[in-house]
């Protein structure tokens, strides 16, 4: 039995939890024998300040060392924007704590892709960190395909990232438990927005006015009701997506909105993955902001379309889809995503079978070899 403690966000975007859930799917095809203790690692961030907060301290240590294995993702938890952290990133901790830790440690299925603007002293501090990361034989590092490996080879030249493997995101072995069902009638697209990732700082382009994106996505919704046929249906994966959803239904004509438009229930936890993403799996057409909204849809096999200014959605789609499924938030979009033929949108099936086993031997060495 093999004693793993999971640091990652549990509580707070379903995206996550479809990604962990994924990790022990994963695992289970593998027939690990383990047990997993979760520690919610929001509790560690800057702006949190209640009773119960992480710190990845000394008492950490000891904790950590009661495991055989810390594994830590996934997430964008090595995006090193975080400023005023030790490792520029999220898992803030000092490097000479994190050498009394003498369990194996795993990052998996994690980004380092960051979309907010760097503080120049970051690039030192992330530098040193994956250093020591590379340099430690009880620390195993693995990047999730969302570009990672470019971002850290056009900021970190002199790191050499020839033994980092590249894994699928464990989203993609995520299946949906299916004890409920949110009822659609009729066939439905469903449609992912965000707020924050349009606030993001990506590669200099940041989205300011709303006017034309909401304009944009009611001339979309409008088009797929009337002229296609389809039900619509809004989803949230965290709880600013309502706010999302709430400042652009103002815009949608109200023949569409009283008998065509439908707002999924907002959940959080793994009911929540459970009932979105068994709603994305089951209908014509996806488009979606978030990265788990693709990953998973792809997954799924259901038609998916990238609507984001992120480059990490960009990059699977160019990696898994076998045509132009992604789009820059930017005017025009609508009638971009209209003009496809949503038939033909689909993925590599054998190049993500392939990126399966790969990752599936990933992780039959490491735990049926290293940590057995």
């Amino acid at each position: 039995m093999i004693k793993i403690l999971h640091i990652a966000s549990f509580v707070g975007n379903i995206g996550d939890n479809a990604s962990h859930e994924g990790f022990y799917c994963l695992l289970n095809e593998l027939h690990v024998d383990y047990i997993v203790t979760q520690l919610e690692i929001r509790k560690s961030y800057n702006n949190y300040n209640e009773q119960d907060k992480l710190r990845f301290d000394i008492e950490f240590v000891h904790f950590a060392n009661e495991f055989d294995l810390v594994v830590v993702g996934g997430g964008g938890f090595l995006d090193f924007w975080v400023e005023g952290s030790a490792t520029g990133t999220t898992f803030n901790i000092e490097l000479e704590l994190l050498d009394k830790i003498k369990s194996h440690i795993l990052f998996t299925s994690i980004g380092c892709n960051p979309s907010k603007r760097v503080p120049k002293e970051n690039y030192r501090k992330f530098e040193l960190f994956f250093q020591f990361i590379l340099n430690k034989r009880n620390i195993t590092i693995a990047l999730r395909n969302d570009g990672s490996h470019d971002s850290l080879r056009k900021h970190f030249p002199l790191i050499d990232i020839s033994s980092v493997p590249m894994l699928l995101d464990h989203a993609f072995f995520y299946e949906p438990n299916y004890g409920a069902r949110i009822p659609v009638n009729g066939d439905y697209v469903c449609i992912n927005i965000t707020n924050d990732q349009l606030e993001m700082y990506n590669g200099g382009r940041k989205i300011i006015s709303k006017d034309w994106y909401h304009k944009e996505l009611s001339t979309l919704i409008e088009s797929l009701v009337l002229d296609r046929g389809y039900k619509v249906v809004l989803v949230a994966h965290i709880h600013s997506d309502i706010i999302a959803i709430s400042e652009l239904i103002p815009h949608i004509r109200e023949q569409v909105k009283r008998e065509n438009l439908i707002i999924a229930p907002y959940y959080q936890g793994n009911t929540g993955a459970n009932l979105i993403f068994d709603l994305y799996r089951n209908s014509s057409l996806v488009i979606g902001s978030r990265y788990h909204c693709n990953v998973c849809s792809m997954a799924f096999g259901v038609a998916t379309v990238g609507l984001s200014p992120l480059k990490r959605i960009e990059f699977i789609h160019e990696q898994l889809s076998r045509s132009n499924s992604y789009f820059f938030i930017e005017p025009g979009f609508a009638q971009k995503i209209l003009a496809l033929d949503f038939e033909s949108v689909s993925i590599k099936q054998a190049k993500l079978e392939s990126l399966k086993e790969e990752t599936l031997s990933y992780y039959r060495n490491l735990f049926l070899t290293r940590l057995k």
